[in-house]
């Protein structure tokens, strides 16, 4: 026995109504985003650029960066091209790493990580470099006033702002600064100046006194652990004045020439 076809009656009674009515509301969905996407662009063209501020930054001036950026004020929001003003921001060598946003209805937000200086090169000019030996360019900052500085034959191809340093000689002098500072403070700021002798050895010079201390090559970490101890134990109890040299090259030992003219070894 045949079964009688199901037919599906839409509003109003009609076979296939419902199939209108979905053409219908898909249509006037799509017309409505249509209009609400046409609308939105145009409050895009409508945004100016009315501010644009820093974060990040300690040691470059805002305005330099915003004068970097060269960022027309009242140019069209959505006009500027983020990435070119990231690039071009990011070719000063003191940063790091560069990000910039939109901020509605009027803004752009340019945030920096800059390079900080470990030390200063002592060239023909006083030039900066961080711990992973990038080199840079001299610049006003009360930090600079506590910075260890670097002294010797340095290459003059290595002394370039936004260049790395290459020369073992110069990474090793890093290496004694970037141990310090890892140790801690205290010994970080005991350290005045790191001399590169000729023969790949180091003279340090103390923060205290400027008493020289042969530093000599290696064992960089149990060096300085050496040398913090000796200091806190036995010169912050005596006096830096009395001491004339100390030698760091003999194992787990400071060699002490003091004032008076006898020499003292200490563990």
């Amino acid at each position: 026995m045949r079964r009688p076809d199901r037919t599906k009656i839409g509003p109003g009674g009609s076979p296939g109504g419902w199939t209108g009515w979905v053409l219908l509301l898909t249509g006037l969905l799509v017309a409505g985003v249509v209009t609400i996407a046409v609308t939105a662009n145009g409050w895009k063209h409508d945004f100016r650029v009315r501010r644009i501020r820093t974060e990040g930054n300690s040691i470059v001036p805002d305005s330099d960066i915003i004068r970097t950026a060269s960022i027309p004020k009242n140019e069209k929001l959505f006009d500027i091209d983020l990435n070119v003003v990231r690039h071009v921001v990011e070719k000063n060598p003191f940063m790091k790493r560069v990000s910039v946003v939109r901020e509605l209805p009027d803004g752009i937000a340019i945030t920096v990580t800059e390079r900080k200086p470990l030390a200063v090169l002592v060239t023909d000019r006083s030039l900066f470099v961080d711990p992973e030996g990038y080199v840079l360019p001299p610049v006003h900052s009360a930090g600079a006033i506590d910075l260890p500085v670097v002294t010797g034959d340095l290459p003059a191809a290595d002394c370039v702002p936004g260049r790395q340093i290459q020369s073992r000689r110069l990474r090793g002098a890093l290496e004694i600064l970037t141990t310090a500072e890892r140790i801690g403070d205290d010994v970080y700021h005991m350290i005045s100046e790191v001399h590169c002798n000729g023969d790949s050895t180091y003279e340090l010079f103390t923060a205290d006194g400027g008493i020289p201390v042969a530093f000599g090559c290696g064992d960089v970490a149990l060096k300085l652990v050496t040398l913090d101890g000796f200091w806190k134990q036995i010169v912050m109890q005596r006096g830096a004045t009395q001491i004339k040299t100390v030698d760091l090259r003999f194992a787990d030992q400071v060699v002490v020439r003091w004032d008076e003219g006898r020499g003292t070894r200490t563990q």
